[in-house]
């Protein structure tokens, strides 16, 4: 069983710069093809309709108890490595 982040490569609404997605799957290639089709999730569905593109940023094992743990933190951002990278190239670090 997996946990995994999404990192979308702009946000999926200007008025809400959401551009991460955490699920849980137990097939995750499976899981994957689905978003990349616009199945599954309404955020994925959302963003493959308006052009948004995805990268898996992160995965982790664990279960639904270790997704709603880092839902719950509310900020999926500082899990991603991409966001993170880029924070960093910002800083000249």
């Amino acid at each position: 069983m997996y946990v995994y982040l999404l990192h979308f490569n702009k946000p999926i609404n200007p008025n809400r710069p959401a551009q991460h997605y955490l699920g849980f799957t137990k097939d995750l290639d499976e899981r994957i093809r689905e978003h990349r089709k616009g199945k599954g999730a309404r955020l994925t569905q959302v963003a493959t309709h308006r052009g948004i593109s995805f990268k898996v940023a992160e995965v982790w094992k664990g279960d639904r108890c270790l997704e709603k743990q880092l839902k719950r933190q509310k900020n999926s951002r500082r899990f991603c490595p991409i966001c993170n990278s880029n924070l960093l190239k910002k800083a000249n670090i």
